[in-house]
């Protein structure tokens, strides 16, 4: 048994198989007189390596379920119907969160368990949602949705939607996404139409000209989240953490980041800050480790030495400056590490 579980966590190792990303819960149990390797994964190649190394200890069940898997309800896909719905890391509601996802986005259902579903969102992140948050269905349905079947696809910026009789019907942060039917009424996910009453959404098909990949553009964009307070997992104007923050404002500007820092971190080009961080153009992201080379923050550039980030220290969305002398700033100076370019030239 030790050497089936020590040729687990070689292949989880070898591959590099990173649990935010995917699933590698393979564990040995007893079967009969013999043992069997159960669990889930969503990495075939990784499951043959498994096997074809443990083949030479002798007989081993596969009993290993390949996700996405049967069983995980209408369909195999998901739309959050939520203004915002948390992503946990454990089927409860009492787990930490993740990530979250805002209405309107697409997520793959992977397997259940009971009212928890786990997902992947469209940037790759794997989590378990409650199926409360989540409208279920089939792949057609989802991509019809995508499409704005019946109307035009637009995303809000920070939109309140009211009914007939001019109650509020759903406050949208940055991001969600609905459908116009027709000048002035607007589809939700589950089909409830509603009038725009304040804030404003923009088509999809003008994104780009309102959200050019520019650093200027991602700088004043950016600029609208101060004072965003800072939350763990957050995406949106109400709270946000550092990653969270730098992935939501780059993704009004079409450019998908992964979700965490040091996912981030090898996204891009590296560039040399150069002296007095000349170099360094607005939109750049600059990375930081508090200790050793492990990134745990990142801050997008203003140009310069000049950052805005999501902080704890902070509270939330501020502007710092590197060469100022605050003692916050002082740290983040000392925690720099280097600097990333992911917008094009």
């Amino acid at each position: 048994m030790e050497a089936l579980i020590r040729t687990i966590e070689e292949v989880r190792a070898r591959r590099g198989l990173d649990p935010r990303t995917g699933i590698f819960d393979i564990r040995v149990e007893r079967r009969g007189e013999g043992w069997a390797l159960v669990g889930e994964a969503t990495d075939p190649a990784a499951v043959d390596d498994l096997l074809a190394r443990v083949s030479a200890l002798g007989p081993v069940a596969d009993a290993i379920v390949r996700l996405p898997g049967g069983g995980a309800g209408a369909g195999c896909f998901g739309l959050v119907r939520a203004a915002v719905a948390p992503l946990l890391s454990e089927p409860r509601l009492s787990s930490a969160i993740a990530s979250q996802y805002v209405l309107g986005h697409r997520v793959d259902i992977l397997s259940r368990r009971e009212d928890w579903l786990r997902v992947r969102g469209e940037d790759g992140y794997v989590g378990w949602m409650h199926a409360g948050y989540l409208l279920l269905g089939d792949e057609e349905w989802a991509r019809a949705w995508e499409r704005a079947s019946g109307g035009e696809p637009v995303v809000s910026l920070g939109a309140e939607l009211s009914d007939e009789d001019g109650g509020l019907l759903a406050r949208l942060p940055w991001g969600a996404r609905v459908i116009r039917e027709a000048p002035g009424r607007l589809r939700l996910p589950d089909g409830r139409i509603g009038r725009l009453g304040a804030g404003e959404v923009v088509e999809v098909d003008r994104l780009r000209d309102r959200f050019p990949p520019r650093g200027e553009s991602v700088v004043r964009t950016a600029r609208r989240w101060v004072g965003t307070p800072y939350a763990w997992g957050g995406v949106t104007p109400a709270g946000a953490d550092c990653s969270g923050f730098v992935q939501a404002v780059f993704w009004m500007h079409g450019i998908a980041l992964p979700r965490d820092s040091d996912m981030q971190a090898r996204v891009g080009v590296r560039v040399e800050a150069g002296a007095g961080w000349a170099a360094v153009r607005p939109g750049d992201l600059l990375f930081f480790a508090e200790r050793g080379d492990r990134i745990t923050h990142v801050a997008l550039s203003l140009g310069g030495s000049r950052i805005i980030h999501s902080a704890l220290s902070a509270g939330g969305v501020s502007e710092d400056d590197l060469e100022g002398g605050s003692e916050r700033e002082s740290r983040l100076r000392g925690c720099f590490r280097f600097v990333r370019r992911v917008l094009p030239d």
